[in-house]
């Protein structure tokens, strides 16, 4: 899909959707006026997505406070992503790993 700067901030996708930045988060709108979909933190992410309907998760350096937010907004975005494509797997799973430290914190605080 062929991504076309307008002015700072705003990109024209081929297909008539339109990717603006909003604050520091990128958002994809429809050829109405409507959010397609977003935020995703990085133009990279929004240009991925207009092209495949998904997102990748990339490697941060997570040593740094700014590798650590953009890691969990992409991850944020790749979940949101996945289920408007209706694939529930990675959420159903996530929220699966996260019950079980629940359970497991809350045995073990037992002790």
């Amino acid at each position: 899909m062929k991504v076309t700067k307008i002015k700072a901030g705003h990109y024209s996708v081929g297909d008539g959707r339109r990717i603006i930045k909003s604050g520091a988060q990128w958002y994809i709108y429809k050829g109405n006026g409507e959010i397609d979909f977003g935020p995703v933190p990085t133009l990279a992410s929004a240009k991925e997505y207009v092209s495949t309907g998904s997102i990748s998760l990339n490697e941060h350096e997570m040593a740094s406070k700014y590798g650590r937010k953009q890691s969990k907004k992409e991850f944020n975005a790749y979940m949101a992503a996945e289920a408007k494509n209706g694939n529930f797997a990675p959420l159903i799973l996530t929220l699966v790993v996260l019950f079980c430290f629940a359970l497991i914190a809350t045995l073990m605080s037992q002790r």
